[in-house]
């Protein structure tokens, strides 16, 4: 049996847990090892640990905001237990789940050999928090085993690892006894298999130098061992879909390891449903959120609500948009995500500037916690809408000046509803046609048109209107906009990883065929803002560097433009530049001049 790296960390790691075929571990933040076999970050927090519950939540020691928290994989965060009587959380370490679904976790804070002041706490499934363990040099991993009948300690400072009786449900702990003395320099986390004996991180051996996986029987009797190559070991867990896995995490080099076994792990208890103190927010540029580009798919699909609104105001600079609802005529306001998908005169793609001010357009949120409209995924102008759900204006009068009109919305030959409403042309109304621009739309009653309207004080004024016939006329005007736009602005992403001279960037255009153009072996340009002022000083200079496409991978599904791009630089120097850029910096890509 030979362990193989899986992925090197960022920086020292911890707290491996499996879920699902994918890794999450503890590393300058929750990390997750991606497809590629690279570490991405999934949340920006500060863990230490992680264990998974059986309905697939990850159960987290975060000590940025002191706190145990729970990340559903949908994208939720929760604070389950921040506080005990009455004070703050000091530190959480590694934690584990009983038969009962009690959570245990370790605070090792300001304890050592010489003052030993750690603690062991649980959280019941009520909430309620107690510290069931003190006295402890420095509590690290922690672990119950497969029957439930003990809590397992390992103190590393005394090199010991404790094991305390289990009692009735709600008696807490019984008499502490010494189940192992691993010597060396102590573990840190450990594991059960399903047979009940041991796996412990037996930290550093001084023997050797080096790290190393010990195994000891229900007893208390050494079974073996299992070389890391690795100077310290951290934490191990079982995993695979099969259980056959074993992942651990190191320092020196700093990483996931993973080996194939002839036997299996113990999968945990199961847990049960915790309260919740309260809810945390995740960015949406998190990879953790529902709503990140890599996650995000058919409009609405993450939707915490949908519907009919006026489209107010909107700034590019800050993101946010003011909308209001056409019913309530209730004003909210928006962010409008960078890599929000659109759908504007029958075409993908278009930006939200070219929404008028008072339009009326069907929208799509995403939400964040108690707020439905928090982040705007999605949206469509009233043409198609309607086309998409074969309805139409139909008109039922036309004033004797042709300035105003009447009209209803059709369902296929019969009437939406009952309601006639009434529009005044704008003085630069557009009219079309039979798929041409015309002065004068001569309209009849029963005429079937499509518009864009916008809500202008108390009026619908119409600032476009045209026939069945003419809408491929818009679309196409819409899809050569929309190219142009990309052409002089470039695709919007932000560079996710830098790996030698090769640079990886997740583009996310407003439809998911955005990107298709793009082809191996292109020149192309990354632009991102730059910190300096020009010579002006009015202006922040732009960085640039040139790259060479080397892949383009579509990740999207209709509505989604994720897009992962590979590019590689001329030298290791310019890709270093790139790797300077703050994270998550909104960078555009073009492509050079001189290409079809």
């Amino acid at each position: 049996m030979k362990l193989r790296r899986l992925c090197t960390a960022p920086g020292y790691s911890e707290g491996p847990t499996w879920v699902n075929g994918q890794v999450f571990f503890c590393s300058d933040g929750l990390q997750r090892v991606g497809e590629d076999g690279h570490p991405e970050l999934w949340l920006d927090i500060q863990p230490a640990g992680t264990v998974l519950r059986g309905d697939g939540t990850l159960l987290i020691c975060d000590n940025r905001h002191k706190a145990l928290l729970q990340l559903s994989l949908d994208g939720e965060l929760n604070v389950i237990a921040d506080e005990y009587d009455g004070k703050p959380l000091n530190s959480l370490n590694d934690l584990t789940i009983d038969a009962a679904g009690n959570i245990y976790w370790t605070d090792p804070a300001g304890s050592s050999a010489k003052k030993p002041v750690g603690r062991v706490f649980r959280v019941t499934p009520a909430g309620e928090v107690s510290v069931v363990a003190d006295g402890l040099a420095f509590p690290n991993g922690v672990e119950v085993d497969p029957d439930s009948r003990f809590l397992y300690v390992i103190e590393s400072q005394s090199q010991k690892i404790l094991r305390y009786p289990l009692l009735a449900e709600g008696g807490g702990l019984g008499k502490v006894e010494t189940f192992y003395n691993l010597g060396g320099n102590g573990g840190d986390g450990c594991a059960f298999d399903v047979d009940g004996n041991l796996w412990v991180a037996d930290f550093h051996r001084p023997e050797n130098g080096q790290g190393r996986i010990t195994i000891m029987d229900s007893e208390g009797e050494w079974l073996g061992y299992l070389p890391v190559p690795a100077k310290v070991v951290s934490n191990i867990a079982f995993g695979g879909a099969e259980h056959n896995q074993i992942f651990c995490t190191t320092g020196t080099p700093p990483g996931v390891f993973t080996a194939q076994l002839k036997m299996k792990g113990f999968a945990g208890h199961p847990g049960k449903e915790m309260k919740v103190v309260r809810q945390l927010p995740i960015a949406p540029e998190s990879r953790a959120s529902r709503v990140h580009p890599r996650r995000f798919g058919v409009p609405g699909g993450e939707a915490g609500t949908r519907g009919w609104y006026i489209w107010e105001k909107y700034d590019p600079a800050t993101g946010l948009a003011e909308v209001r609802h056409e019913g309530r005529n209730e004003l909210y306001t928006t962010r409008v995500l960078p890599w929000v998908s659109t759908y504007r005169h029958l075409a993908y793609g278009a930006s939200p500037e070219d929404l008028l001010p008072g339009e009326r357009v069907n929208l799509f949120f995403s939400r964040d916690r108690d707020n439905p409209r928090a982040y705007l995924t999605h949206f469509q102008d009233e043409i198609c809408q309607m086309k998409g759900h074969n309805h139409f204006w139909q008109v039922e009068s036309v004033t004797e000046d042709g300035t105003e009109l009447t009209a209803r919305v059709m369902a296929g030959d019969k009437p939406l509803n009952e309601d006639i409403a009434t529009f005044r042309f704008a003085a630069d109304c557009r009219f079309v046609r039979e798929a041409e621009n015309v002065a004068k739309p001569q309209l009849q009653p029963g005429d079937k048109v499509y518009l864009t309207w916008c809500r202008e004080k108390d009026q619908r004024v119409v600032h476009l209107l045209a026939d069945a016939a003419s809408l491929p006329v818009l679309k196409q005007e819409q899809e050569q906009q929309i190219a142009e736009q990309v052409r002089r602005q470039g695709l919007s992403g932000w560079v996710e990883a830098v790996d030698g001279r090769e640079i990886r960037l997740l583009i996310f255009g407003r439809h998911w065929a955005q990107a298709n153009p793009l082809k191996a072996g292109q020149s192309v340009t990354l632009r991102a803002p730059g910190v300096a002022k020009s010579a002006d000083e009015t202006e922040p200079a732009l960085q640039q560097v040139t790259a060479e496409l080397v892949s383009r991978k579509n990740l999207g599904r209709y509505g989604s433009g994720a897009t992962v791009a590979v590019l590689r630089t001329s030298n290791v120097e310019t890709a270093a530049q790139v790797a300077s850029w703050p994270a998550q910096q909104i960078v555009q890509l073009l492509v050079s001049e001189q290409q079809d």
